[in-house]
């Protein structure tokens, strides 16, 4: 289970708490799937009222932020909230299988958290700090990776060397990772420095010529 991180916060106070309040109700549904009681069918059913309804709640609040700062993604996102709230329901219709609904209770959770929560919903405090113009990734490389880590093996990847600004300094960046970034064009800025993690291209390393070769890693910045 990811625990909660300010690199989650999306600078709005009241949408963040209720953020946090799903990342828990995630950890009780992954402590359901290990129960065993009598009573099981019961807290099951509990759960997914209570996350419906704090999600309707949390749905309304979110919508209501992104209409006041203009946010351009508005009619997708709600679509998407639909969505969560539907697969909830489809689920409260097949509760034959008490066991293996708690797990696809959880995974539908879970997925809801990776997919939306730590990315689209950080895509509204990219917009309002106009992040998301210039194609800023809004996490450390730490961060990023550990939200990679839920879906992908990144402990067995292969790795990538990225530079920054720092002098002597490299960073080791998981193959899932480095692909986003090549494909979409998106960067992740060192925390020291503030200048973004490039690509060290081996075929460009000339010692002797450093103020050439950084005006060639950095000349898209």
């Amino acid at each position: 289970m990811l625990e909660w991180s300010e690199e989650f916060s999306i600078k709005n106070q009241h949408l963040d708490e209720q953020h946090k309040k799903f990342m828990q109700q995630i950890a009780d549904a992954l402590e359901l799937t290990k129960y065993s009681g009598a009573d099981k069918l019961q807290k099951l059913e509990k759960q997914m009222n209570d996350a419906t309804s704090s999600a309707q709640e949390h749905f309304k609040a979110e919508e209501t932020y992104m209409q006041h700062i203009g946010y351009p993604f508005l009619s997708k996102h709600k679509t998407l909230h639909r969505e969560l709230v539907s697969n909830i329901s489809m689920l409260m219709m097949e509760l034959e299988d008490v066991d293996n609904c708690a797990q696809e209770f959880y995974g539908c959770l879970k997925n809801w958290l990776i997919d939306h929560i730590l990315v689209e919903d950080k895509q509204i405090e990219s917009y309002r700090n106009r992040l998301h113009d210039i194609k800023e990734i809004p996490y450390s490389l730490e961060q990023r990776t550990k939200i990679l880590a839920e879906r992908c093996d990144v402990e067995n990847e292969p790795t990538h060397k990225y530079i920054c600004l720092c002098h002597l300094k490299e960073f080791q960046v998981c193959d899932s990772l480095h692909k986003i970034m090549q494909e979409e064009g998106t960067f992740i800025r060192c925390k020291t420095c503030k200048q973004p993690l490039i690509y060290r291209d081996l075929g460009l390393d000339d010692e002797d010529n450093f103020e050439a070769l950084a005006k060639q890693y950095f000349k898209q910045f």
